[in-house]
């Protein structure tokens, strides 16, 4: 007989996975899939046109019509881990073997699943970031705030909401920045921010740190905005099976099936600021009208020639040989690796 405890403990595992998780609070939910039984979510964005000044007279006085196209972004999820284990029954009572299947599930939702899915999260939206920040010098407590500073007003410059921005940071750097005069502790924020773990304020920003190691190498933190990510959840299945052949005791398992994306239409709104993390520009060089890209080791190189950013549109390809323009394109390239961000390059036809 299977006993699914996520019926029955439904409300308390939902409860410990939002309290437990990082990155839940920031996480965006809107989103729809194919169909029911597909995993991939399709999201379109409609292009803009310039302006012109309106004239007072002939048949055009709007100016030129544009074609007003969009952008489509596929995003697939991937992520699907799982669990099994089994606790034997000898000299344990039936209420025993419950009570103790039951802790060992949260136990494990809360020391390895929620973990897993906050750092595949962080993962994912500093590798979809779309401003990046090379600093070569780990920053110290002189630096911390200047570059913190620095990267919230490339966020703003790209016009991202000013509200709705969390900083995280390492907790090697929060210690520089807890330091700092303008810093605003979490007494000021109350109750509510800490059981959503956020610390305090910082130039605008609600500031969590994070583990060392939830935070890619690399990187020294990251400020994000909460409306510029998809994060879907598709499902969550924990069970408690009471009787299994060949095991005296509860066999309890589950699975998680998951993904986090970036928006390309909101690249602006994850920004990254780090020194081995951040890889350079590629380097792009033109002749008889292609474009090559000077290798470099242990990255791929993403394209696209329609004016689409590569970190994100479907039309994106992998670099394996130069690529002739025609008149009016240009190559935008970025490098790729696990973990890592790419500053983009750009060359134009000639």
């Amino acid at each position: 007989m299977a006993i699914n405890y996520a019926i029955k403990y439904a409300t308390k595992i939902a409860e410990r996975f939002k309290k437990a998780s990082i990155t839940a609070d920031d996480c965006g939910n809107s989103y729809s899939w194919l169909n029911p039984y597909s995993r991939t979510i399709r999201i379109g964005s409609v292009n803009t046109v310039p302006e012109t000044q309106y004239t007072r007279s002939g048949s055009n006085r709007f100016g030129e019509v544009h074609d007003v196209g969009d952008t489509l972004q596929e995003m697939t999820c991937e992520q699907q881990p799982a669990f099994s284990f089994t606790i034997d029954a000898l000299d344990q009572t039936d209420q025993a073997i419950q009570k103790s299947a039951g802790s060992a599930l949260r136990r494990q939702l809360d020391e390895v699943t929620i973990p897993g899915m906050d750092k595949h999260r962080i993962k994912k939206w500093i590798m979809g970031a779309n401003i990046a920040v090379k600093e070569a010098t780990a920053p110290t407590k002189a630096t911390i705030g200047g570059l913190i500073i620095d990267l919230n007003a490339k966020m703003t410059d790209a016009l991202v909401p000013l509200e709705g921005r969390t900083l995280y940071i390492a907790t090697e750097y929060y210690k520089l920045l807890k330091q700092m005069p303008d810093y605003i502790g979490v007494d000021a924020l109350g109750k509510e921010a800490l059981a959503k773990g956020v610390v305090g304020e910082f130039d605008g920003c609600r500031v969590k740190p994070i583990p060392t190691s939830y935070m890619p190498a690399g990187v020294y933190f990251f400020i994000k905005h909460k409306g510029c990510t998809v994060d879907p959840v598709k499902l969550q299945k924990y069970n408690i099976l009471t009787e299994v052949q060949g095991y005296s005791g509860p066999v309890v398992q589950g699975v998680t099936y998951y993904d986090s994306f970036v928006l390309g239409a909101k690249g602006d709104g994850v920004a990254v600021c780090g020194n081995a993390a951040i890889l350079a520009a590629p380097g792009l060089s033109i002749s008889g009208h292609a474009v090559t890209i000077a290798t470099a080791a242990g990255v791929v190189f993403k394209y696209t020639t329609d004016g689409t950013n590569p970190r994100y549109s479907t039309t994106a390809e992998v670099y394996t040989a130069p690529v002739t323009l025609t008149a009016g394109q240009t190559m935008r390239a970025v490098a790729t690796k696990d973990g890592c961000v790419g500053i983009e390059g750009t060359k134009d036809y000639e």
